[in-house]
């Protein structure tokens, strides 16, 4: 199954590209699955072997990936194989428009797959996208959200993200319905 997405992001290349070579953050940022663990990702270059140990989120399996980097082209292209039962190739590409840069990301997957797939991987570059214009952006609260980001939301599983969101819209629901009864009660509408 061939998949494949881009999408703009409003930083120069030179800011995007380092942002792959160490590919831990880049494989957590993923919808798909949650990394127990990732050695020999740090500061790649082509031919580099690395192993990513994932559970996927919806079938629960557990698959260790033996990694080889491919291609690595400064600025310009990585290339990743992840060998294990089922063959992933991903490449990305890196365009540059002036302050914007423009991510393409092809993904050839051995099994046939699901359809949902291209929405994950539309995901997924949705997710890199905000995380480097998060991480490039040098006020207070955007480091409070990277710190966040770091240290607790690139360490849960996929579906613990959503119940976090969940949980998080629940309870702002409820403050709001508390906040309009008030009103409606001492305003006397």
């Amino acid at each position: 199954m061939n998949l494949s997405g881009s999408i703009k992001i409003p930083l120069p290349q030179e800011k995007i590209f380092p942002f792959f070579y160490g590919l831990e953050k880049w494989f957590r940022l993923n919808p798909q699955w949650q990394v127990l663990s990732i050695e020999g990702a740090c500061h790649i270059k082509k031919g580099d072997r690395f192993g990513l140990r994932v559970r996927y989120d919806r079938t629960e399996n557990l698959v260790n990936y033996d990694g080889v980097v491919e291609e690595l082209i400064d600025g310009r292209l990585l290339s990743v194989r992840l060998n294990a039962e089922n063959l992933r190739h991903i490449t990305v590409h890196f365009g540059d428009k002036g302050d914007t840069s423009i991510l393409r990301q092809e993904e050839v997957v051995e099994n046939e797959g699901s359809p949902m797939e291209q929405g994950e991987l539309n995901s997924w570059l949705k997710s890199v996208a905000w995380y480097l214009v998060l991480q490039n952006k040098n006020t207070p609260w955007s480091k409070f959200w990277k710190f966040f980001m770091d240290r607790l939301w690139l360490r849960m599983s996929p579906s613990g993200r959503r119940i976090v969101i969940l949980v998080v819209i629940a309870e702002a629901s409820g403050f709001i319905l508390f906040l309009l009864f008030l009103i409606v009660h001492y305003a006397g509408f």
